[in-house]
């Protein structure tokens, strides 16, 4: 059973190595920093969480950064290794209830995805993302990425 608790440095640093081709990919095409540099600036805000395996190794970060000047909108994002894979059917059931919390914390929440990581696309539609549409030149890579975007139900 996977356990989800609050982030620290030490999990950015342990699972930037590790992380999903995919997510390496959309990190350096949209910031142009490798996952080693920017995961643990991502731990620097208030609502960021680990998803930990059994044996106590992180599989996954995910958070919600607040949106300055707005206090409806926040950027959600999710970052993982190979292994979330494992824990699929944990991950449907807990996803709901954590996505409750973070429209607690902002009732509209949302971000960009390389349009490439396909896998992540799927997951977003199954939690009742909508993509609003293609930006076919973001980032620093100028590649295309996904809007999309939730509202607190």
């Amino acid at each position: 059973m996977i356990t989800i608790r609050r982030a620290k440095v030490a999990d950015a640093i342990s699972l930037a190595p590790r992380l999903r081709s995919a997510d390496r990919d959309e990190i350096r095409a949209a910031l142009g920093m490798t996952p080693e540099v920017a995961l643990p600036l991502f731990i620097q805000g208030n609502y960021i969480w680990a998803g930990v395996e059994p044996s106590g190794r992180v599989f996954g970060l995910f958070g919600i950064d607040p949106v300055h000047n707005n206090p409806h909108l926040g950027i959600v994002w999710m970052v993982s290794s190979p292994e979330i894979m494992n824990y699929r059917r944990e991950l449907v059931r807990l996803t709901p209830k954590w996505l409750k919390r973070l429209h607690r914390i902002r009732p509209l929440i949302g971000n960009h995805i390389d349009a490439r990581n396909t896998t992540h696309i799927r997951w977003l539609r199954r939690m009742g993302f909508s993509f609003l549409r293609t930006h076919p030149e973001f980032g620093v890579e100028k590649r295309p990425f996904h809007e999309f975007a939730r509202l607190r139900s």
